[in-house]
């Protein structure tokens, strides 16, 4: 997919991830912690401030795949303190009629090679278990199974996989 450009999101682009985001959360609602109707109450300056990642005093890799200037796919990277030897993915999403064309492999990719620059030797994921086609992208990236089962919201029936990699294997 060569037409398919990947970048790290800025917060005058806070438009851009919001699209994708909300996008992200309606197609594919069984896939994250949080929920449609949660983040589209969210007003301009929340959605800024997450891309504000100096001021936020954070260690994050906010990433946008687009197709002709469309969000196609989001995923970020993060790290969070005091564990500074961990980048977890967040909000890893492509858009259902993209997949399947290396797009979530290069979001990976772009988030291990930042994960590495900072000295992280560990990735880790969570997935919703009957996600079947998330978990073999996983599998196949080098992820396995790392810890228990876990909601994946309060009261929701559906679960988690905890999945790491570590980062000296290769792709």
């Amino acid at each position: 997919m060569n037409e398919v450009e990947i970048k790290i999101l800025t917060p005058d682009e806070w438009e851009l991830y919001k699209l994708a985001r909300l996008n992200s959360l309606k197609e594919s609602p069984d896939s994250f912690g949080s929920t449609y109707d949660q983040e589209a109450v969210l007003s301009d300056a929340e959605w800024r401030s997450r891309l504000d990642l100096k001021f936020r005093d954070i260690d994050a890799l906010p990433l946008i795949a687009e197709l002709k200037g469309q969000p196609v796919g989001i995923a970020w990277g993060f790290i969070h303190k005091p564990n500074l030897q961990v980048a977890h993915i967040y909000q890893m999403w492509v858009s259902p009629e993209l997949r399947g064309k290396g797009i979530a492999k290069s979001l990976l990719l772009k988030i291990k090679t930042w994960a590495l620059g900072r000295g992280c030797s560990l990735m880790a994921l969570g997935v919703t278990t009957s996600n079947e086609a998330a978990v073999n992208l996983y599998r196949k990236f080098g992820f396995i199974a790392a810890g228990q089962l876990e909601e994946l919201r309060t009261g929701s029936p559906l679960v988690v996989q905890p999945m790491t990699i570590e980062l000296n294997s290769v792709v």
